[in-house]
């Protein structure tokens, strides 16, 4: 099976069979996959920060910064809806601070979309946050800058909801 196939999977059974959807997780061989695999376990799982931790370290075997910095915009999403917002806002820090060293503008303005709504789910005020940052970081010359922008803006005036995570 493909890692999206088994990441689905994963994602379907982490609701009501943690052991078997870690099980499926650990056959991941694709990073990306398996940090998002690993991020729907920890939604569900008795010890999540078990599940996050594995996530992270998924993430660190992604190939580039865009890569690392954006795949733990869904382990910032489970930590904050388990309740876990230290943590949350921790991974956050990180992923804003890899994404900060991203050199192609557009692949920044993607790492911050996927961030973005992640740090809405611990706060409004660390949505502003991740805002300010990439607006100070960003010379908004490539288009998905610009629309990176304009996405955000619609969010935090309420006019569109952050985008969703797990399905």
């Amino acid at each position: 099976m493909t890692p999206t196939i088994y990441r689905d999977q994963v994602a379907q059974i982490a609701k009501t069979d943690t052991e078997g959807a870690a099980e499926l997780a650990r056959k991941i061989t694709d990073p990306w996959f398996e940090a998002q695999a690993w991020s729907h376990v920890a939604r569900y799982a008795d010890r999540p920060l078990v599940f996050t931790r594995k996530a992270a370290k998924a993430a660190s075997k992604t190939k580039d910064n865009y890569r690392q910095s954006a795949v733990r915009a869904w382990e910032i999403a489970a930590l904050a809806e388990r309740k876990y917002f230290d943590q949350a806002r921790q991974v956050l820090s990180e992923a804003v601070e890899v994404a900060q060293t991203i050199e192609h503008e557009g692949s920044k303005a993607e790492a911050i979309m996927l961030l973005f709504p992640a740090s809405f789910k611990i706060s409004k005020s660390d949505a502003e946050l991740v805002a300010r940052v990439f607006e100070e970081t960003s010379p908004m010359t490539h288009w998905r800058a610009k629309r990176a922008l304009k996405d955000i803006a619609l969010v935090l005036s309420g006019e569109r909801p952050p985008r969703a995570f797990f399905w």
